[in-house]
């Protein structure tokens, strides 16, 4: 059956480990991320502790993504995954140790070193895991894998910090340490079993500090303008992550709590939807594969453009005023408009994701990997601010810039297509068959 076709890909010895692998992991993170929220309010009740821990777990991503790049793409992606999983199993039973000898002053340090820890490990296992799936995984397995991981992947999120607040309150901070360096052990095993070849290092033959950074810098700037479909995609991430995530991050809570003065609860549950669609994206994208990868990017983007017009209904003052008075109202339009963006954007990750694994050398494949994660958290940073500001002082303006900025992203994709169509144009006889990830 096509809607559930991307499961069949987990037959595969080396899929079934890496997607087992990647939620163990990712389950791990998530979970202690949320126990560790709840920890810190009990040990100091401040909210500014939270929020100094949660810029900690942030920067290294930003800070580090081109470092992770180059090392991605010069030493062996597995043993990468490995020693990071591992690190953290140490790093977790380490935190455990030092909480029960020290004061509170001190845990509370401790907090913020595990989670700048666990984040540096994240950031290279992130780069890491995306740039060796086309290494280890049959090529045509490629679109069905990376469907599976965006799934199972929503699915983790949403369950994680469900699963880490719980275990937190019934059995103690112990138990969670406990099960986050279980888990992170988990996934080094799963994983520790995928054959894998590295391919040769691009640029090897440099020698010396500054020749070897030129030519990385070379290499870098070579995949922000060689291809101008890549390009186009970069860009494209860019704008999802300087609109979407900040509106939904920091205008959810604020609408619901600020603009219809109704409890923090329901933006937990429109969380829940918004995991809850990117886990049915995993049944959407079997239906898309004939489109190809430019009509699947186009007509998810168009769907988040739909997602985002559904927040226009804020504009409206007498809406406004019946989503205020009716629980059921406000939730019913609120929950259609994250549905719609989420959904989408679970398929436009999945072709967002398989285009460069099927289109960057894998040698380079770290440093492009690298790109998208700089970018989306350049993007994320900005938008965080631009939306606090905005939400500060109009609501309107907020939901008006949204909108506007979601529907760049059309604009955004016109070289990704044009580049496109002159691509297969120059290859049409060299690929005759229909290809699900290029479209050829």
């Amino acid at each position: 059956m096509k809607t559930f076709e991307a499961f069949k890909a987990m037959r595969s010895g080396p899929v079934a480990r890496l997607v087992l692998g990647s939620s163990a992991s990712r389950l791990a993170t998530f979970g202690f991320n949320a126990a560790m929220a709840v920890y810190l309010l009990d040990l100091t009740g401040r909210a500014t502790d939270l929020g100094l821990a949660l810029l900690v777990g942030t920067v290294p991503f930003f800070a580090l993504s081109l470092v992770t790049g180059v090392v991605c793409d010069r030493f062996n992606r597995k043993n990468i995954i490995l020693v990071c999983d591992a690190l953290r199993v140490v790093v977790a039973v380490a935190f455990l140790l030092g909480a029960w000898l020290l004061g509170t002053d001190a845990t509370v340090a401790l907090v913020y070193a595990t989670v700048f820890c666990f984040s540096v490990c994240e950031s290279f296992v992130t780069t890491s895991f995306s740039s060796i799936v086309p290494d280890v995984i049959d090529e045509k397995d490629i679109l069905d894998t990376n469907n599976l991981l965006f799934g199972i992947g929503d699915a983790v999120r949403m369950i994680g910090p469900v699963v880490g607040v719980l275990l937190y309150s019934t059995a103690g901070f112990a138990a969670t340490a406990i099960s986050t360096a279980a888990l992170f052990a988990a996934g080094f095993l799963c994983q520790r079993g995928v054959v894998y070849t590295q391919a040769r290092a691009a640029g090897s033959g440099a020698k010396g500090v500054r020749a070897v950074a030129r030519e990385e810098l070379g290499m870098f700037r070579k995949l922000i303008t060689s291809d101008t479909r890549l390009t186009s995609l970069m860009a494209n991430g860019f704008t999802t992550h300087l609109f979407m995530y900040p509106f939904i991050t920091v205008g959810l809570p604020f609408v619901i709590t600020q603009v219809f003065h109704a409890g923090s609860v329901e933006y937990g549950y429109l969380e829940a939807v918004c995991a809850g669609a990117g886990i049915l994206s995993l049944l959407v994208v079997p239906h898309t594969k004939r489109w190809g990868t430019s009509m699947s990017l186009a007509l998810s983007m168009g769907a988040m453009i739909v997602g985002a017009a559904v927040f226009l209904i804020l504009l409206i003052g007498p809406a406004v005023d019946a989503m205020t008075d009716g629980t059921l109202l406000r939730l019913g339009v609120l929950t259609l408009a994250c549905f719609l963006l989420f959904l989408a954007f679970g398929v436009y990750g999945t072709y967002f994701v398989s285009f460069m694994h099927a289109n960057v050398p894998s040698e380079m494949l770290g440093k492009g990997q690298s790109l998208v994660m700089m970018f989306n958290a350049l993007g994320r940073m900005l938008g965080f601010s631009l939306f606090g500001l905005l939400f500060d002082r109009s609501l309107q303006a907020a939901v008006v810039v949204f909108v506007v900025g979601m529907s760049l992203k059309i604009l955004v994709h016109v070289p990704f297509v044009r580049a496109d169509r002159r691509h297969r144009a120059a290859t049409a006889a060299d690929a005759p068959a229909l290809d699900p990830v290029e479209g050829r």
